[in-house]
């Protein structure tokens, strides 16, 4: 892989949804980065992906700036992806098409490099895999089920536990609760659904999590920023619901612990990553479109989006 100082012939596919862009977003910074160093940016739609005489291809437009880019459908082209050097997820797109973007991504990982990989997207997003992982960090005691009874049980022993669903986003269906919580158990089986066709996460509350948690981003396992995310009427602190972000520093043990796990990450394919901890927790690895770049600035920080793409490229 070439250097970012020479990427001339290097050509980048964002994956991502058709959308209004915010100047600030993810997609515009490191877009704006990228063309910046060189490269060849194209954006295509994740939810349009297909298989072709054993292609994979989406539709899209190649891009100059990112104001170029808009949702006119009409004037996308067909993009063949593994004509890109390096493809970048930045959405899933529709939940119910999940698994069959996931196999198509598959394919295409044999023929280019895909980020993050379909490996960290099954085996981090769903948030299974962190337990699984306690020689690398501490993590809230977690339990699985579609059966209400075995959270009712845990629930019924006493302390506080954070009910979610296993592959959720942006701070949505997650309760906070207790034995005392009113008709909790008609809440479990209500998010279980009526054929109990769904899983849920109960997750061990971890008292320190009032006080904030910490966003950390991590490119190819390097230290990007980390901004503290706080909520003072609510017990998430995702910005999407509420939350407010600060800016934080990181200690040396924050650091010690967000180097360790990015490089676990980066080897596992996940490369771009934001990682939410309250040291000593790791409480979650975010690993589709971690967002942040525009956070960061709006604290004061530089742009970082030239950062993350030269230590994307380089790796």
């Amino acid at each position: 892989m070439q250097g970012v100082t020479d990427n001339t012939l290097m050509k980048l596919l964002f994956l991502t949804q058709p959308l209004d862009v915010k100047e600030d977003s993810n997609l515009a910074l490191l877009t704006t980065a990228a063309i910046a160093a060189g490269v060849d940016v194209a954006w295509g739609h994740v939810d349009q992906l297909s298989l072709v005489a054993g292609e994979v291809l989406t539709r899209g437009q190649s891009l100059v700036s990112p104001q170029s880019f808009h949702s006119d459908l009409n004037a996308d082209q067909a993009l063949v992806c593994h004509d890109f050097d390096l493809v970048w997820l930045l959405s899933l797109g529709k939940r119910n098409s999940f698994l069959d973007k996931i196999q198509l991504l598959k394919i295409l990982e044999t023929r280019t490099r895909v980020i993050n990989s379909t490996d960290a997207l099954l085996y981090l997003r769903s948030k299974y895999g962190l337990t699984q992982l306690g020689d690398l960090f501490q993590h809230p005691k977690t339990f699985a089920s579609n059966q209400a009874e075995t959270f009712i049980e845990i629930i019924e022993r006493g302390g506080e536990w954070i009910l979610k669903p296993a592959a959720g986003s942006l701070g949505q269906g997650i309760f906070l609760l207790n034995k005392k919580t009113h008709d909790y158990p008609g809440l479990i089986r209500y998010l279980l659904g009526q054929n109990a066709d769904h899983y849920l996460l109960l997750q061990e509350h971890i008292p320190d999590i009032d006080r904030g948690e910490k966003r950390v981003l991590m490119a190819a396992g390097h230290l990007i920023g980390a901004y503290l995310r706080r909520q003072d009427t609510d017990h998430r602190t995702n910005l999407m619901q509420g939350g407010q972000a600060e800016r934080t520093t990181l200690s040396e043990a924050e650091q010690a612990l967000a180097l360790k796990l990015g490089a676990y990450c980066s080897e596992l394919g996940a490369e771009f990553i934001g990682i939410d901890l309250v040291y000593p927790y790791v409480i979650e690895v975010n690993v589709i479109n971690p967002g942040g770049l525009g956070t960061l600035m709006s604290l004061g920080e530089a742009n970082q989006a030239r950062a993350v793409i030269q230590a994307i490229l380089q790796t």
